[in-house]
């Protein structure tokens, strides 16, 4: 007899994992409208050439570093400088001599969602 009184119990429990389950596989179906394009990988080949250095030291300094902070907003010169400084640390070259690949191959941005495109 004490396994019908836990029955119920069993059944709220159950509908419970299944609610929280659902509205988590929910939440990041639905969230993928909303979120940021994918980060394209820096061509490191070209980037390696251009400084004369080999091209896994370009990707393991990219690695390393990372990418600038995506915060919505265009990224500051003072914050583009330091991501320089920080990439040109770990490829062991000077900032100065990677600044100006860095802006040959930095990637356009993304045009921007609901603006004025097309109104007049």
């Amino acid at each position: 007899m004490a396994r019908h009184s836990f029955a119920p119990i069993d059944a709220l429990l159950a509908l419970a994992c299944t609610v929280i389950f659902a509205g988590g596989v929910l939440a990041q179906v639905g969230g993928r409208d909303h979120a940021a394009p994918p980060r394209i990988e820096p061509p490191y080949e070209k980037i390696a050439t251009d400084l004369g250095i080999p091209a896994d030291r370009v990707r393991d300094a990219f690695r390393e570093v990372g990418p600038p902070p995506r915060t919505g907003q265009p990224s500051t010169g003072a914050q583009l400088k330091a991501h320089a400084q920080a990439l040109a640390n770990a490829m062991n070259i000077s900032p100065d001599k990677l600044t100006p690949v860095l802006e040959k191959y930095r990637p356009e941005p993304p045009p921007r969602r609901g603006g004025s495109e097309g109104r007049s």
